[in-house]
């Protein structure tokens, strides 16, 4: 049973932790809060971490007392998690969370209610929810977590306290992924200048072979032959939800490329070769362009092979130039 981290691990949020714990030293928590910021910030965490204080018989998150084992162990009574069923939280959830709220808790001083992805509330589901924030019971805290306000109704939004959580410094998360997660120096580098202050993402990266994939991609823009494309678009189509964290992924080394070759950064070392400079702000168009397609539900194959088949004709361009540009530089 692995313990579950405190407020004094979380990095990097040192504004929203005050915020939570004079609350919580005070006794004056609200009903409900709105956590929103950058996906893999320590949203999520902060709140659990919150949790297992309220549940905790010593008000402290000791991880040894029967509250906290319970809790740790997925069996507290007073705690409910809402996550999406298929694509949303649908509005049944919300209605039988509506009647486990008509009962006091039984253990912790509070009913604890979690939605770490608030976004994906259903219209209805959302509107039944704000029956509860409005005339919510004395003895329930809600915690939704979402990335931006902008995805929830702004009626939800007015009824909590909100409150943000920002990127990781670079630096904060080199320290985390080092002395945490056991990454060697030269890769927790790397890992925190592609993860963008997200400590989600850099893990992501780092366990899902995305930068394999990516040496992959590198190497396949540049064969004359596309079928090396086509067998990488099917095998990344099969990423499903995580498709997109690829094509991030795939804006940062454009970034990273241009970034480099302007003298502006170092160029990280576990990345593929640099991409041809001028070719960079046409391919990071066709990159968002590629992400949005996939929140239409383009089909996911066809949408990446056309995207691999763009980057190759603007690269295969920007190497005739160069070649035509040395060649007449020596005449």
């Amino acid at each position: 049973m692995a313990e579950m981290v405190s407020f004094e691990d979380i990095v990097g949020q040192k504004q929203a932790l005050d915020v939570l714990e004079k609350a919580f030293k005070t006794k004056r928590l609200p009903h409900a809060y709105l956590f929103v910021g950058p996906e893999g910030v320590g949203k999520e965490t902060t709140a659990k971490a919150l949790f297992l204080k309220l549940v905790c018989h010593k008000q402290e998150g000791c991880n040894q007392c029967i509250g906290c084992r319970k809790y740790i162990k997925g069996i507290h009574p007073d705690v409910e998690i809402l996550s999406p069923q298929g694509k949303n939280i649908k509005i049944g959830q919300i209605r039988d969370l509506e009647r486990k709220l008509r009962f006091v808790p039984l253990e912790a001083p509070k009913r604890l209610i979690l939605i770490p992805q608030a976004e994906y509330l259903s219209r209805e589901a959302a509107n039944a929810l704000l029956k509860s924030l409005e005339e919510p019971p004395p003895y329930t805290l809600f915690i939704l977590i979402a990335r931006s306000t902008n995805y929830l109704l702004p009626t939800i939004v007015s009824r909590t306290q909100v409150i943000r959580f920002r990127p990781l410094s670079q630096e904060a998360l080199k320290d985390l992924l080092i002395n945490r997660f056991g990454k060697i120096p030269e890769e927790a580098l790397g890992l925190s200048v592609l993860a963008e202050g997200s400590i989600g993402r850099a893990l992501r990266i780092s366990e899902k072979g995305y930068l394999e994939e990516l040496s992959r991609l590198a190497h396949a823009l540049q064969q004359p032959d596309p079928t090396f494309l086509l067998g990488l678009a099917e095998t990344l189509a099969n990423l499903r939800e995580q498709l997109p964290t690829f094509l991030e992924l795939l804006l940062v080394w454009l970034r990273q490329s241009l970034r480099a070759q302007w003298g502006l950064e170092d160029y990280p070392s576990i990345f593929p070769p640099p991409v041809p400079k001028s070719i960079i702000v046409t391919a990071s168009h066709l990159v968002e362009e590629s992400l949005q397609r996939l929140e239409f539900n383009v089909q996911r194959e066809l949408n990446l092979l056309s995207l691999f088949l763009q980057l190759r004709e603007l690269w295969n361009l920007a190497e005739k130039t160069e070649v035509s540009t040395k060649g007449a530089s020596s005449t």
